[in-house]
């Protein structure tokens, strides 16, 4: 446990003064307008000295679901000496943009609304999400959030494709992100809280723009939570991008995060911290999940993924320094891993021919798919693993998701799952679920023991296929696909898909219906259950 210090806070800033604070370089501020309780917002302070983990900068803005000041302990005895920190304020309820993308009803929000005009086209914002919903209300209806919208637009997180929630990023989603501290590891009151993260936003260069940035309690007005935005962090001139890279379990690959990165600035880029840890050339970081990252001299990154296959995020930090080694710019970037998901050996796969076991075709083979009937087979690739944790296969039992035979596949294999509720959540009647996520341990549960083999199969686009009769996902490559096997199977794949960027894994096409991420796919497991 570590002892309670306060923050510096002044909740007598002005929304003009706040709005200063956080933006930065490339963008000029004509006004600003504050929402909420006005003990509710603040510009924080001292983040460096007294809660440097925490904090996503020394000074910035915070808004607060609750007391802005009950971020830290006043009483400077315990960190977190509340498990339900909790104020009924006087900020927003039912906000419609806050409900609108919180499908109910929210309150306590506090938010600003500024007017700027950007010198660039991309402007980037650094931030840190809090909350004492943290890990009791994981997965409930207590979704507390936080909200932004660009000229009207909602910008989600990009790695969960919606607003950072209790339910995106916590101890089981994106667990990579979260940092728990119901063991009062950290000067915070909050139970739990997001490493410092990253929003890409859109805007028109040299017009104005308006943002709407803040906070909301969701379902309910207790248990308060938290926004940190970090001073100088809203701004055009350094935007560390998203990137992308599919791998195979227990390889190392080189993965180059800061060339996509858009560098506006006179400095020179590298790399400071990975996933909040600070890190120079030849450091290794492993995380949570069991991957781990070695910084190299020259900013890239060697990646070793572990025996699990899982789709995970993690952050990285860059900076631009002049030619005296002053920083001009920091940002902070995503990096998603993906272990790739197959069939076993053994699947039965619907073809012009009829049912084929799935490791006996071979390309040129006439598969059947939901979309576009019989198509070619392209490529397909088959390996042997340990059946064991999480890499092993899921089985789907007979008729469990419609009318259709039992079935193995990879844990991250994606099924077609189409449902009243998943049109009415994301726009769409049919989705793709990995298959870990449906598991409920009768009818879709793992299967553990001895060796299992693994088999892809490629085609002209994304497919849904059927196997079993159940309709599935084929391999879809994704960005940097070049670096996810071994050189000959890249060298075979690049002679088949010319298009194919071998430098960025583009050029093959988009997924084939919307693929749910597990916080997602919950609704539509309970179904199943």
């Amino acid at each position: 446990m570590v002892a309670g210090v306060n923050l510096g806070y002044d909740t007598n800033a002005s929304a003009m003064e706040m709005a200063n604070t956080i933006f930065g370089d490339g963008v000029t501020v004509v006004g600003a307008s504050y929402s909420g309780d006005k003990q509710s917002s603040a510009i924080y302070s001292k983040g460096d000295e007294v809660a440097g983990n925490v904090t996503p900068g020394d000074t910035g803005v915070i808004s607060s679901t609750g007391r802005a000041r009950g971020f830290t302990n006043q009483k400077q005895s315990g960190s977190n000496e509340k498990s339900d920190t909790s104020s009924d304020t006087k900020g927003d309820d039912n906000d419609s943009d806050f409900n609108a993308i919180a499908g109910t009803s929210t309150y306590d929000a506090s938010y600003m609304v500024v007017d700027f005009i950007p010198t660039d086209a991309v402007l980037t914002m650094q931030f840190v999400f809090s909350s004492d919903e943290y890990p009791e209300y994981t997965n409930s209806v207590f979704n507390d959030m936080v909200g932004v919208w660009i000229n009207g637009t909602h910008v989600p997180l990009s790695i969960a494709s919606s607003g950072t929630t209790i339910n995106s990023v916590n101890q089981t989603d994106n667990i990579n992100l979260y940092n728990d501290n119901t063991n009062d590891q950290f000067n915070t009151e909050m139970d739990g809280f997001t490493v410092t993260m990253t929003l890409t936003i859109p805007v028109t260069v040299g017009k104005v723009n308006s943002i709407k940035i803040g906070i909301a309690d969701v379902s309910d007005n207790q248990y308060d939570s938290n926004l940190l935005i970090a001073a100088d962090s809203v701004q055009t001139k350094l935007v560390a991008l998203d990137d992308q890279v599919t791998m195979q379990d227990g390889v190392t690959k080189n993965v180059d995060v800061l060339d996509n990165d858009i560098n506006h600035t006179s400095g020179t880029l590298q790399v400071t911290h990975i996933n909040g840890n600070p890190v120079v050339a030849g450091q290794t970081i492993t995380l949570p999940t069991g991957q781990t990252v070695k910084l190299l001299a020259d900013g890239t990154f060697d990646i070793t993924t572990d025996d699990d296959f899982e789709t995970t995020s993690f952050t990285y930090q860059v900076e631009s320094t002049d030619g005296s080694g002053n920083v001009v710019e920091t940002d902070v970037g995503f990096l998603t891993v993906e272990t790739i998901p197959c069939f076993v050996a053994g699947t039965m796969i619907d073809t012009l021919d009829g049912p084929r076991a799935v490791e006996g075709l071979v390309p040129g083979d006439m598969v059947m798919t939901r979309d576009d009937g019989p198509q070619p087979l392209r490529w397909i690739g088959r390996r042997s693993v340990p059946a064991i944790g999480k890499m092993a296969p899921i089985c789907i039992r007979e008729n469990a998701l419609g009318q259709h035979g039992e079935i193995l596949v990879s844990p991250l294999h994606r099924v077609l799952v189409r449902d009243v509720l998943a049109e009415l959540f994301f726009g769409e009647a049919e989705v793709l679920i990995a298959a870990r996520d449906l598991v409920n341990d009768r009818t879709i549960r793992p299967v553990e023991g001895g060796e299992v083999d693994y088999v892809h199969l490629l085609f002209d686009q994304h497919q849904v296929i059927y196997a079993e009769g159940l309709a599935t996902e084929s391999f879809l490559p994704g960005p940097q696909t070049t670096k996810s096997f071994e050189a000959d199977i890249v060298a075979e794949i690049a002679t088949i898909f010319p298009e194919l960027d071998l430098t960025t894994g583009e050029g093959y096409g988009h997924a084939v219906r919307p693929m749910l991420k597990r916080y997602e796919a919950e609704a539509m497991r309970r179904r199943v259950a």
